[in-house]
C-alpha cells in the first residue's frame, strides 16, 4: 500500500509537469494553433483533402483527430475531406505508398512524437508530391526535413505529449468548425 506522503507527492509532481506544458501552449502553441486551423480552412475552401497519419505509438490519437475534423467536434455538420491513414511498426510497407493518394494542393497532417527520422521521410516524401505539411512533434527535434508548419514539442514524456497534441488537435479543430460552419448547424 502506498503511503500519504507518497499520493501527495507524487500528485504534485504531476501537476507541476503539467503547468509547465500549458505556458508552451499560452505562448507560440497557441500561435501555431491558429495558422495550422487557418490553412486547415484554407484547404477545404479549396476543395482538398487532408491525410492524416499517426506513428506508433500515436496512431490513436491521429484516428481520433480525424475522426473528429471529419465529422465534427462540437457541432452536428457535414463531414470535412478528412483520410486517416496509419501506419504502425508492424507494417513493412514503405511510408511513400501511405501517402500515394494524397494529390497536389493536398495536405498530410503527421503526429509523430520522437519519430524524428519518419517524420523527416516523410514530410520530404509529400513535399515531392506538391502536399502541404504540417506535424505535431516532440524531442529530439527534426534535423533537415521540416514540414509547413509545425508544432514541437522539447519533451520526452510520452504520457503528457499525447495530452498535449490531442488537446492542441481538439483546439484546431474547433477553430476550423467554427470558422467554416459558425453557427449555422
Amino acid at each position: 500500500m502506498l503511503n500519504h506522503n507518497f499520493n501527495r507527492e507524487f500528485i504534485l509532481s504531476q501537476l507541476l509537469d503539467l503547468a509547465e506544458l500549458p505556458v508552451l501552449l499560452s505562448t507560440e502553441g497557441l500561435d501555431v494553433a491558429r495558422q495550422m486551423a487557418s490553412k486547415m480552412v484554407d484547404i477545404f475552401q479549396a476543395q482538398k483533402s487532408i491525410l492524416i497519419i499517426g506513428l506508433e505509438p500515436y496512431h490513436n490519437i491521429a484516428r481520433d483527430l480525424a475522426e473528429h475534423l471529419k465529422h465534427g467536434l462540437n457541432m452536428d455538420r457535414p463531414p470535412l475531406p478528412v483520410s486517416f491513414l496509419e501506419k504502425t511498426s508492424r507494417q513493412q510497407q514503405p511510408l511513400s505508398n501511405l501517402i500515394s493518394q494524397g494529390e497536389k494542393g493536398d495536405a498530410l497532417f503527421i503526429i509523430a512524437g520522437e519519430h524524428s527520422q519518419e517524420t523527416e521521410t516523410l514530410v520530404r516524401e509529400a513535399k515531392e508530391k506538391n502536399l502541404f505539411t504540417f506535424a505535431f512533434c516532440s524531442y529530439p527535434p527534426l534535423k533537415n526535413h521540416r514540414p509547413d508548419l509545425l508544432f514541437y514539442l522539447p519533451s520526452a514524456n510520452r504520457p503528457r505529449v499525447k495530452e498535449i497534441f490531442l488537446m492542441l488537435g481538439h483546439i484546431i479543430g474547433t477553430l476550423v468548425e467554427s470558422t467554416l460552419f459558425g453557427n449555422s448547424f
